[in-house]
């Protein structure tokens, strides 16, 4: 009779877990299907339109202009620095130059060589004129005589 009893059956008992009212459950994310599946989203919207950045302004703050061409000659002159940017009256100092050089020199070949050949080399009105700023001894200009 034992031998009678066909392949035994064994029952399965099944339990579902106790849900609790106050917690959700976890959800797969929309694009992934129910069946386990991967499903691809969808692209973002294509627009021909190009993308603006907002960028902060940048502020220029203006200088006066600094005018040195034609307005320099062997005197103090006023002006604006251009290091310092005060208004200023220059301080001149002299240098010797070219046309230093060339008067003595052609003093030397006329025949004046016992000591008057050299007087262009100490009178400021042949030498050329270098102009500082008196505050912060910046070099503007040297007006050149030759």
């Amino acid at each position: 009779m034992a031998s009678e009893k066909g392949p035994g059956e064994i029952t399965m008992i099944m339990y579902e877990p106790r849900r609790d009212p106050c917690t959700q459950e976890p959800s797969a994310p929309p694009f992934c299907s129910q069946d386990g599946g991967y499903e691809y989203p969808s692209p973002p919207p294509y627009s021909c339109r190009e993308t603006v950045t907002v960028e902060q302004p940048v502020y220029m703050v203006s200088q006066p202009p600094v005018i040195l061409a034609g307005i320099f000659s062997c005197n103090p002159t006023s002006t604006i620095c251009p290091s310092c940017r005060q208004h200023i009256t220059t301080r001149v100092t002299y240098r010797l130059g070219r046309l230093s050089y060339l008067l003595c020199t052609s003093l030397c070949m006329v025949g004046c060589c016992f000591g008057c050949c050299f007087i262009p080399l100490f009178i400021r009105c042949f030498k050329d004129a270098d102009h500082y700023c008196p505050y912060c001894e910046f070099h503007i200009y040297r007006y050149k005589r030759l």
